[in-house]
């Protein structure tokens, strides 16, 4: 009879104590440093063109993929940019973050964010500029 409920008050103490350690750790937030399954990342370009050489970024599956003569579809409100993006939820235990980007013009800036925090960014001026993220 006394092992019984030795044991019983032994798993209650575990419980507790299990218990209190998860609220006060509480939940689990995303690591922007390495993204994972369901993690969000989001790749943006800017160009003072709107019509580019290349683009290539990792997809959700990390596979490079690539968009030859890529258009900017949005013009800063001072009629000087064009800017993008990409947007992709991570499928990968280990997502792959990268980028490039090739303007036709004179400038090329590139930014990488996962789950919104700013991970990587990259520009550059002169002709064909590229940026790298």
């Amino acid at each position: 009879m006394k092992l019984t409920k030795r044991s019983a008050v032994a798993g209650a103490v575990v419980a507790a104590a299990a218990t209190a350690c998860a609220i006060a750790a509480g939940p689990a937030a995303a690591d922007s440093a390495d993204p994972t399954v369901g993690d969000t990342v989001r790749y943006v370009f800017f160009s003072d063109t709107h019509v580019n050489e290349s683009l290539a970024w990792y997809d959700a599956y990390d596979d490079m993929q690539t968009m030859s003569r890529p258009s900017l579809p949005t013009r800063s409100k001072d009629r000087k940019t064009w800017s993008g993006s990409i947007t992709v939820t991570s499928r990968s235990t280990y997502q792959f973050t990268g980028s490039s980007f090739q303007t036709s013009g004179h400038y090329a800036a590139c930014r990488t964010y996962v789950n919104g925090v700013l991970v990587s960014e990259d520009s550059s001026t002169g002709r064909y500029a590229m940026a790298f993220c």
